[in-house]
């Protein structure tokens, strides 16, 4: 009877520290920390940078950053990419993954609405805009509209304007609008229709001129993101969700040049 009466009384000072111990392991984030794999539109893969360490400052989850364009990471995803956030630079693809049952609708949120800008290393004879009727073009960088919003955004510009016909032999394509951007960067091509927020990146750049395409003149690039349902960091990738919900978010997601709903 002693002999187990011992052993009762040594439990709770054998298991009480350990039990302490996890607890303070669980609030400290040690337990709980986690890194997602968001796919990520290229157009918005330096912000979602920005976003990621101010995220984790917070949080403590990582994310590893996976960018492309939105039309090659959807068919990823749908190949069974092991992707725990899809960031598109459209709308279409995450309602296409929410009716495909690749993601869930409650997640859905539309966090940028993107813009678009012509930029130029020729110098226009007058406005930005004239460079696109200009003799001297040669040629005119965008996206590819069959899988880049920012392209499909480019075309219809250029198709209101008149200028989709007479421009096509000039038009040089990059896979996504970075690559776009590139071309411009690197004057392999003399201009280019590409995102606003790709300044922020080149800003060291020097162009002859630069203008903001307005609103109305395509369809809106909001961009969707939407929490894959395969993910198997479920709490981290819902954290992230509400992280890019909030007021500190937003105007880092602004001042990479962004518009953002209200």
């Amino acid at each position: 009877m002693s002999f187990i009466g011992n052993r009762q009384t040594r439990k709770p000072r054998l298991f009480l520290p350990v039990f302490l111990m996890l607890g303070f392991l669980s609030m400290s984030g040690i337990v709980t920390a986690e890194t997602i794999k968001v796919a990520v539109a290229s157009n918005f893969a330096r912000t979602l940078t920005l976003l990621a360490d101010d995220f984790k400052s917070h949080s403590g989850h990582d994310i590893q950053v996976i960018s492309g364009s939105t039309g090659k990471l959807f068919m990823q995803i749908k190949h069974g990419a092991p992707f725990d956030v899809f960031m598109s630079a459209d709308e279409r693809r995450p309602e296409l993954l929410v009716s495909e049952s690749y993601a869930d609708g409650m997640t859905a949120h539309v966090y940028a609405r993107g813009r678009l800008v012509l930029v130029s290393n020729m110098k226009p004879s007058a406005d930005c805009q004239s460079v696109l009727r200009s003799e001297q073009l040669k040629h005119l960088s965008i996206a590819n509209p069959k899988i880049a919003p920012y392209g499909y955004a480019a075309k219809q510009v250029l198709s209101g304007l008149s200028l989709w016909p007479e421009l096509q032999a000039k038009l040089v394509m990059g896979e996504n609008v970075a690559q776009a951007m590139q071309f411009v960067s690197t004057e392999n091509a003399q201009a280019g229709l590409v995102a606003r927020s790709m300044l922020a990146v080149s800003r060291h750049e020097t162009f002859q001129c630069e203008w903001t395409v307005p609103a109305h003149m395509h369809d809106p690039i909001s961009q969707k993101m939407v929490v894959l349902k395969k993910t198997k960091h479920r709490q981290a990738a819902m954290a992230f969700l509400s992280y890019v919900k909030t007021g500190r978010a937003k105007q880092i997601i602004k001042q990479a040049g962004y518009d953002i709903e209200s």
